[in-house]
């Protein structure tokens, strides 16, 4: 829709510089830009992207689908 900005996600499970870069050239080009963040290693924070952190989410859901959760 015109005077919409766009929308960019990127989904990593490990830190990646490309990544970081190819959000900072999207956030500058006017979009909403949102990095989800499900794996390991450390969380980059990028001024004006939305960084989305669910790794711990993800542990517990792995833990629980392998039995290592508790009840």
């Amino acid at each position: 829709m015109p005077g919409i900005p766009d929308i960019v996600v990127e989904i990593d499970s490990a830190p990646n510089a490309a990544s970081s870069q190819k959000l900072a050239f999207a956030r500058d080009a006017g979009a909403h830009s949102f990095w989800v963040r499900f794996g390991s290693g450390g969380v980059e924070k990028i001024d004006g992207v939305t960084v989305l952190d669910i790794r711990d989410a993800v542990r517990g859901v792995c833990e629980a689908g392998s039995g290592g959760g508790t009840t």
